[in-house]
């Protein structure tokens, strides 16, 4: 008689050995999901901030109507490394509260395109763009009107294009920078009376 003992020895052995090796592929693959949850959720999140962003330059744009019509609301760039001549609202800079200075609608145009995307101050978290990477905000005017409103004697500006781009998750595989970066972009139009 044959002992069935013998010939099934080392059985439990290979059976720890595949079960090791499923929950090694399973928890590998958790692991992939949860990283794609935790970039899709960053997505998200830039995606809400840059709409904060331009919404909030938008309804700038709508309370300085008159600086708006003059077409003092074209951006291409921003340098925040030269603050505006004029700081348009009250401010806390160092705990010190700063009173607004009086400003024309030209300043107070100049002032929210600098605001929106530098912030008062690069030691804190003031501006929208910190949580951003690399925010670029442009604005121009689309349409204008016949008429002339403005004291500038120019035509009215009556519609804007505002558009945000910032960088997003990085592609691998490339050898220069620029190709791995993914650029995000989020537009608005805004038209005035």
């Amino acid at each position: 008689m044959l002992n069935i003992k013998k010939s099934q020895h080392g059985f439990a052995m290979i059976e720890v050995l595949v079960t090791s090796v499923i929950v090694a592929i399973g928890i590998s693959g958790m692991g992939v999901l949860l990283m794609r949850a935790i970039q899709g959720t960053q997505d998200s999140a830039q995606q809400s901030q840059a709409m904060w962003m331009v919404q909030d330059f938008v309804g700038r744009i709508r309370a300085n109507t008159e600086g708006a019509r003059r077409g003092s609301y074209e951006l291409t760039t921003t340098d925040c490394s030269v603050k505006p001549a004029a700081i348009c609202a009250d401010t806390f800079i160092g705990g010190t509260k700063q009173n607004a200075a009086t400003c024309n609608d030209i300043q107070m145009a100049t002032f929210d395109k600098w605001i929106t995307v530098c912030g008062l101050q690069d030691s804190i978290y003031d501006s929208p763009s910190d949580f951003i990477s690399n925010p670029v905000l442009s604005s121009s005017c689309t349409l204008n009107s016949t008429r002339v409103s403005t004291d500038s004697g120019s035509v009215d500006c009556i519609r804007y294009n505002v558009q945000l781009t910032w960088d997003t998750r990085i592609k691998k595989g490339s050898a220069t920078a620029s190709e791995r970066i993914n650029k995000n972009t989020y537009s608005t139009i805004v038209e005035l009376n």
